[in-house]
């Protein structure tokens, strides 16, 4: 998360090398699984209605602050001509 947090600070101020920097340091491959499993824990307990059950691994914010990373992450490499 606080990768994810300074990246976006970093990207924000048009800081993108120095964003893209501190992207790489998210391990994604590592990251998506647990994402993909707490997005589909948050919404079973959603149908279900047990609040007890299941608990996600990842709270949605932290989900939302990653996956927003992500998303940073390739607007930096296009920036950068590193990706189309």
């Amino acid at each position: 998360e606080a990768r994810a947090l300074l990246g976006r600070l970093e990207y924000q101020r048009g800081n993108v090398d120095a964003a893209l920097h501190v992207f790489e340091g998210i391990d994604v491959a590592a990251v998506a699984p647990k994402i993909k499993l707490s997005i589909t824990r948050k919404f079973e307990l959603r149908k279900r209605r047990l609040h007890n059950e299941v608990t996600p691994l990842m709270s949605m914010h932290s989900v939302s602050l990653l996956l927003e990373a992500i998303f940073l992450k390739a607007k930096a490499l296009q920036d950068l001509g590193r990706f189309k």
